[in-house]
């Protein structure tokens, strides 16, 4: 259970990470696609961090 929550806690953190980075400039995040917008980021990183942060919440932590 422990590995479950620090998996988590970390795969959040690189999501919020990932959130904030694509804000500043959405070229560094979202790389891979011909069109980068802020939009875009909180669709592919806004979504799972959030997903990411409810999970946590519902363990207890």
């Amino acid at each position: 259970m422990e590995t479950l929550i620090a998996s988590l806690k970390i795969l959040f953190l690189l999501a919020s990470l990932g959130l904030i980075l694509g804000f500043i400039r959405p070229v560094l995040v979202l790389w891979f696609m011909h069109r980068c917008n802020r939009l875009m980021v909180l669709q592919y990183y806004g979504i799972p961090a959030l997903l990411l942060f409810l999970g946590l919440l519902s363990l207890g932590e």
